[in-house]
């Protein structure tokens, strides 16, 4: 059964005069499953989407569901090039432990033993990031993917954030992940893998 959650826009970029927008290529990149600084765990959970393209991503013609069937649909809101958006469950810095999102979900969470789909609104998948109690994850810190090309579905293509956000917790909501890593030398094992998905 899927569930159809409304997703309340805080802020979110309009698009510029003469550009367009196409499908682009879309990641799920940093997610804050465990937070320890929010006044509940529900409460300050996130998901950073990456535009991992030279276009502008039009957020309408995305979804994201969880292994629940939980979905999130978003309204005409547009990723420019290159940049992030967080759709979390509450704007209220009291509450998500100080952080701003730019749009906010209904009843949607995160599992410490789950899954994510992003996939377009005919329900073709285009990246996948599923994760279980062998990930040994931190609490207080979120999930950041170290290349937005490299593959979601692996567990070394992860590590958890090490810079502090808010009140307390770890990670970069909006920004550029703390642990990205564009070497070949750093992160060989995980390169490979990724490319020979």
């Amino acid at each position: 059964m899927s569930i159809l959650l409304a997703v309340f826009v805080l802020a979110g970029g309009s698009l510029p005069v003469g550009a367009s927008t196409d499908s682009g290529t879309l990641v799920i990149n940093e997610i804050m499953i465990d937070p320890v600084e929010s006044s509940s765990t529900v409460m300050g959970q996130w998901i950073e989407l990456y535009n991992n393209s030279g276009n502008w991503v039009n957020l309408s013609e995305w979804i994201i569901v969880n292994e629940s069937d939980e979905e999130i649909r978003f309204s005409s809101l547009v990723v420019p090039p290159e940049g992030y958006f967080v759709v979390g469950a509450s704007s209220i810095a009291g509450e998500n432990g100080n952080y701003t999102p730019d749009a906010v979900w209904g009843a949607f969470s995160l599992s410490l033993s789950g899954s994510l789909t992003l996939s377009n609104t005919s329900y073709d998948s285009q990246d996948f990031f599923s994760w279980n109690n062998s990930w040994n994850l931190k609490p207080g810190a979120s999930l950041e993917r170290l290349n937005p090309g490299w593959s979601a579905d692996d567990p070394e293509s992860w590590k958890h954030s090490n810079t502090e956000y808010g009140n307390g917790d770890l990670g970069t909501p909006g920004h550029q992940n703390s642990v990205f890593s564009n070497g070949f030398g750093q992160n060989t094992w995980a390169f490979i893998k990724a490319f020979v998905h």
